[in-house]
């Protein structure tokens, strides 16, 4: 793992595996940035989950995340940049279960605008993509992302395993990805980075779109299709 203490480098190369079991993590996305969240280095892991990556943050701290669908996020420790260092950094990530339809991506073109209008017609509170497209690099998981919009809607519990309540009742919301209602009550394993946008639907209007599923109200996330930005 990444030591604790800061460290210098121009170049940062090494390997991502699996917490339990040491199996290489292939496709896992690094992004280097700095405090203020300006991106200054970006990698992906190769099959032998090997990475190389340059930073281009000068002499200012910056850290790692390391994401991919079906990982838990992670992120370094603060690293420091000098222009003539190389930086061995390892990282051990921890794989989760991820149901299938919670991340489809589907690969009509223009569905997502299609669905869009949907929403705004059907008069759900919409977090359009651009709102959703400034906030999602930024964001470590998918809670963190709804936090990011400020909107108050939403009561997010720091407990593991805990549901995303409605703030006015403080019941559970369902949730629903690309239209199909996820089972259970936990908060998703979704990957801020394949939302699109989102919808807040009130009881009424959950209950007449998915009936006695949604007796609380429903959060609506649409995932990025092929040619979404």
């Amino acid at each position: 793992m990444v030591a604790a203490a800061p460290l210098e480098a121009q170049l940062l190369r090494g390997t991502a595996v699996a917490a339990q079991g040491g199996r290489p993590i292939s496709g896992a996305r690094l992004v280097a940035t700095l405090a203020d969240g300006t991106e200054v280095g970006r990698a992906t892991t190769d099959e032998a989950g090997r990475f190389q990556l340059a930073v281009t943050a000068r002499h200012a701290p910056f850290t790692i995340a390391v994401t991919r669908v079906g990982l838990r996020p992670t992120r370094s420790n603060v690293l420091l940049l000098a222009p003539t260092d190389t930086l061995v950094a390892d990282f051990e990530v921890e794989e989760v279960r991820v149901a299938l339809d919670t991340l489809r991506v589907r690969g009509a073109p223009t569905l997502n605008e299609v669905r869009l209008r949907e929403a705004e017609r059907r008069g759900w509170r919409v977090f359009p993509p651009a709102e959703i497209a400034q906030h999602r690099e930024r964001a470590n998981s998918f809670e963190e992302l709804l936090r990011s919009t400020g909107y108050p809607g939403f009561v997010i519990s720091s407990r593991r395993n805990d549901c995303i309540r409605a703030s006015r009742t403080n019941r559970c919301l369902l949730i629903v990805v690309d239209g199909v209602p996820l089972s259970g009550m936990d908060a998703p394993l979704i990957n801020p980075r394949d939302v699109h946008f989102m919808a807040l639907l009130s009881p009424n209007q959950a209950a007449l779109q998915y009936g006695d599923r949604a007796p609380n109200g429903a959060l609506a996330v649409w995932t990025r299709t092929p040619g979404n930005p």
